[in-house]
């Protein structure tokens, strides 16, 4: 096996420290789902990651939902101990599906932080809502589907698919022989093999890619990488 990649029990190869980023990171969704209770100013931590996610957008695409984000660590390493794991339906890939849900979500939260009045406890009180209702959203999804369903239709996923459409994708070749490893390992099913050119390399859409990079380790051709549109053209 090569240096810097471990194998899970799942049989899966992982690149070195992201699931102990992830464990990490999931210790913030108790803490602000449950502390932001007695302390609602524990609800700006989200504030603060959603600025932490947009940096890393920038430069790494959709980076922080595949090693930071501490709901998409939950789902994809404690939910999954009981999820049924079933297909993500093809809705749940449909951009009207995730823009409507963004809309929705946006919307919810803007009322809320209108009511806050400015108010700091209450402003805290808001990100920490936003939370609850996403979180209890996704473990209803995905205890049936595949647990990082929620990924799929993310709105702050949304957004960073959208501001990094030449950053960091991920990249199949033609050496790529479709046998759809990738797929399975993928925390939202995305399945590179759809796009696999006759001859050279193609993209797949920053928006369908976390960078958790399970497919790039896991590739039996190694027909997948990562590229930078903007730097190489």
């Amino acid at each position: 096996m090569a240096a810097g990649k471990k194998r899970s029990k799942g049989k899966i190869e992982e690149v070195c420290c992201r699931k102990n980023s992830q464990l990490l990171m999931a210790l913030l969704l108790p803490l602000v789902v449950v502390g932001g209770y007695f302390c609602p100013r524990l609800g700006f931590i989200v504030l603060g990651l959603i600025t932490l996610f947009m940096v890393l957008a920038s430069q790494r695409g959709r980076f922080y939902c595949g090693w930071l984000c501490p709901m998409g660590a939950f789902h994809e390493r404690i939910l999954s101990l009981v999820s049924l794991k079933r297909p993500i339906p093809s809705i749940f890939k449909s951009s009207w599906f995730r823009w409507l849900l963004f809309v929705a979500m946006m919307s919810l939260m803007a009322l809320r932080l209108v009511d806050a009045g400015g108010d700091i406890k209450a402003t805290g009180s808001v990100f920490r809502f936003m939370w609850i209702v996403s979180t209890s959203i996704a473990i209803g999804l995905g205890f049936y589907f595949k647990p990082r369903i929620w990924c799929a239709i993310c709105p702050m996923g949304s957004m960073q698919g959208i501001s990094s459409m030449n950053t960091y994708l991920l990249t199949v070749d033609d050496n790529c022989v479709q046998c759809k490893k990738c797929q399975k390992v993928c925390p939202i099913s995305t399945y590179p093999g759809d796009y696999k050119p006759e001859s050279g390399s193609a993209q797949i859409p920053s928006i369908e890619c976390l960078r958790c990079s399970n497919c790039v380790a896991n590739c039996p051709k190694k027909a997948l990488s990562f590229w930078d549109r903007d730097r190489n053209s």
